[in-house]
């Protein structure tokens, strides 16, 4: 704008009088020159000489005072006005136009509507948007702010009109903001940013936050930026991703699916035991998934049906227990089943092991009381036998039958000091044994009807024990391999010292053994083998998978390992044989 330079600061009125629109002339000082009719109709009380910015502050108050600041400095053309006081239309802007052809007067400033047409109808939009949008300067102050940013922050047009956009974000991520904005200015493309905004309440959330330049032609004027408000997804997020790292540290699996059957969820440490991995069915049909399953698909139908329950099944060699709960939203209605499973392998087998632990103990008490109470009879019954044979002549025909009688007695004998060896009721003698000796005579014994190999360790240390159960319990061993083995098949017996570290042993029976110094005695067999499922069995009395097996040697071998504070250790597959192994411990040098 020009002024001929013959116009006098006193003729200023009546130029801007005959001007339709409130103006205001500003000295070099920013103080007020002159206003128009129109500008003294909004305010009266506009002054020559006073402040244009208190004049301004009057006239418009929705504009932030650092605004009308930097526009009287020249630092802006023009402010906006969204919500402009009575007299004026409600979006109005304050236009500023530099003299440069007087010495008095700096710039004339101009209240004019805000455009109609096309960006009213943006503008609209704008305000109704369900998301945060503000425009920045170069300098990152707030140009322009919607509706939704004035009612979430808190702040009125006033006061956040042309202060920094810094002050909107916590300390913390400024130097990511400023780095971000720089890009932008600089022309680079910049991805979405999420930011923590806090607002005038000391409040915080979390914002994604896009941005663009605005352009005047080839010139970058500033940025627009959409925040979309993300607090609760983050929270979710959060939630999911604490739900996710708790389960992976649980023995647990956690699934949900849809109303449609597809998983939505997958989650927990128990999933490897399953040959899965987290989210890896997450979009797949738990119907195709366990199509060779129709218990479990049951299962799915009932909580899809909205039935909660809790049910146990197994998965391969797992067990596991599932609770059933179904998920609905906030109207009440189902929108997906979600299950916890529990892998209870470890329980179950615990479980197991003390049912077998309570029936072995009840069949040890009761071992030991027949066998007490046979032997009280059997001593009668021999007694007697050999007192009738005593007085019978040797051509007598009720020699022999009394002959049956004996031997019949002494296997009855036989059979009840295998019952009180298990019951750890028969009678012990400590003392130092020479294992090999044992062995030696259980072989001369055994070794009559059957090829046995022997590889004995010459250096062997003495164990503390009773010579006549360590006998017996050699026996049994090699009685039961010689039963396994096919016929002139020979088995093998060997002995050796070995140490035992802490919990080397934690699969012996009846228990693990402490570290230390052990005598073993290790009898192999080429038979069948065991199955493995079996193998917590074979020591139980009267337990046998032979025909003519009583099922007691292996119980008397365990029980006189107890006995003796050893262990016997069992390695058997199905068509690979076995092999057993007595472990004794050795005694104390000096005992």
């Amino acid at each position: 704008m020009r002024f001929h330079p013959s116009l006098a600061p006193r003729d200023l009125p009546l130029l801007l009088d005959a001007l339709p629109a409130p103006v205001i002339a500003v000295d070099t000082a920013n103080r007020l020159a002159a206003a128009s009719a129109a500008w003294t109709a909004i305010d009266p009380a506009a002054q020559p000489g006073e402040p244009a910015a208190d004049a301004i502050a009057r006239a418009v108050p929705c504009l932030a005072p650092a605004a009308i600041d930097a526009l009287l400095a020249g630092e802006r053309e023009f402010l906006v006005c969204s919500a402009a006081p009575g007299g004026l239309p409600a979006r109005t802007r304050l236009t500023r136009a530099p003299v440069e052809s007087s010495a008095a007067i700096a710039a004339v400033l101009t209240l004019l509507p805000e455009p109609a047409g096309e960006p009213d109808r943006y503008r609209r939009l704008v305000e109704e948007a369900n998301d945060i949008m503000f425009s920045l300067d170069r300098q990152g102050r707030f140009t322009e702010m919607n509706r939704l940013g004035y009612e979430v922050s808190g702040y009125t047009p006033a006061e956040l009109i042309d202060s920094s956009a810094a002050s909107f974000v916590v300390p913390e991520h400024r130097p990511r903001v400023a780095e971000a904005l720089a890009r932008i200015w600089a022309g680079e493309h910049v991805p979405v940013l999420e930011v923590e905004f806090v607002f005038k309440s000391g409040e915080r959330r979390w914002f994604e936050v896009k941005g663009r330049t605005v352009r005047d032609g080839d010139a970058i004027t500033g940025t627009f930026h959409v925040a979309r408000d993300i607090t609760d997804r983050r929270a979710l997020s959060e939630a999911r991703d604490l739900l996710s790292r708790a389960a992976a540290a649980a023995p647990i699996v956690i699934w949900a699916i849809d109303m449609e059957g597809r998983y939505t969820l997958l989650e927990g440490g128990a999933l490897g035991r399953y040959g899965l991995r987290p989210g890896e069915l997450v979009g797949q049909s738990i119907f195709e998934f366990n199509r060779d399953a129709p218990e479990r698909l049951a299962e799915v139908r009932r909580g899809l049906a909205g039935e909660a329950f809790t049910t146990t099944g197994s998965w391969r060699d797992t067990v596991y227990e599932a609770h059933y709960v179904p998920l609905r939203d906030a109207s009440g209605a189902q929108s997906g089943l979600m299950a916890v499973v529990l892998d209870i392998t470890e329980r179950v087998r615990a479980a197991e092991a003390r049912a077998r632990a309570d029936k072995l103990e009840a069949l040890t008490i009761l071992a030991g009381g027949v066998a007490h109470d046979f032997n009280n009879l059997l001593v009668g019954i021999l007694g007697n036998a050999a007192l009738a044979l005593l007085d019978l002549p040797a051509e007598s025909p009720a020699r022999p039958i009394l002959q049956e009688i004996e031997d019949a007695a002494r296997r009855l004998a036989d059979l009840s000091r295998q019952m009180l060896a298990f019951s750890g009721r028969g009678q012990f003698v400590r003392q130092q044994v020479d294992v090999n000796a044992v062995v030696a005579e259980a072989v001369a014994a055994a070794g009559r009807d059957h090829p046995v190999e022997r590889q004995l360790d010459r250096g062997l240390p003495p164990v503390l024990g009773d010579p006549g159960q360590l006998r017996l319990a050699v026996a049994a061993l090699l009685a039961n391999a010689v039963e396994a083995s096919p016929p002139g098949v020979p088995v093998a017996i060997r002995t050796r010292r070995e140490a035992v570290p802490a919990g080397g042993l934690a699969h012996a029976h009846p228990g693990p053994l402490p570290a230390g110094d052990y005598v073993v005695v290790e009898v192999i067999d080429r038979g069948e083998g065991i199955d493995p499922a079996l193998h917590h069995r074979i020591f139980e009395p009267f337990f046998t998978t032979r025909f003519t097996g009583r099922g007691l040697g292996l119980a008397a071998v365990s029980g006189i390992a107890r006995g003796h504070r050893g262990a016997v250790v069992v390695e058997s597959a199905p068509g690979a044989g076995s092999a057993f192994r007595l472990y004794l411990p050795a005694a104390p040098a000096g005992s």
